[in-house]
C-alpha cells in the first residue's frame, strides 16, 4: 500500500493513516495474504503442480488484483487447457532438483516464466 484509500495520504508504514486516522490493519493483512497466495502459486508452478498454482493465483487475484498475477494466472490456465503442451512448458520451467533452492535456479525459473509470458510477436528473432 502506498497511499491511504480514504484520503490518499502517503502511507508511512503505520497501522493507521497519519492524516485521517483510518485503521489500515485489515487492508494490510489482505495485501499480505495476497502476496503469500501469489508466492504459493509461483512455488506450485515451479514444482509443476498446475492445478494448485491456478487455485493460489485465483485466490491472490480475489484479494488484490495486479497485472503480474493476472498474466501469470492466464498463463497457468492455458497450461491447464492444453495438457499436451503443458508437460513440455513445465519441464522448461522446472529447475533441476539440485537447483531448486539456489539463486541460479530461481533466476532460471524467472527467466523461463518471462519467456513463456512474452507474446511471440514481441520476442526478438534470437529467442
Amino acid at each position: 500500500m502506498e497511499r491511504c484509500p480514504n484520503c490518499s495520504a502517503r502511507w508511512d508504514g503505520g497501522s493507521a493513516c497519519r492524516r485521517c486516522d483510518m485503521a489500515l490493519e485489515d487492508l494490510i493483512a489482505v495485501e499480505q495474504a495476497a502476496e503469500r497466495s501469489l508466492a504459493n502459486g509461483i512455488a506450485h508452478l515451479a514444482i509443476a503442480d498446475v492445478h494448485a498454482a491456478s487455485r493460489d493465483l485465483a485466490r491472490a487475484l480475489g484479494l488484490q488484483r495486479t497485472p503480474f498475477a493476472e498474466q501469470l494466472l492466464g498463463f497457468v490456465r492455458r497450461l491447464e487447457q492444453e495438457p499436451a503442451d503443458s508437460d513440455h512448458v513445465i519441464q522448461q520451467l522446472s529447475p533441476p532438483s539440485d537447483e531448486k533452492s539456489t539463486t541460479r535456479g530461481v533466476r532460471r525459473l524467472a527467466a523461463a516464466v518471462l519467456r513463456a509470458l512474452t507474446p511471440r510477436a514481441n520476442r526478438s528473432p534470437g529467442r
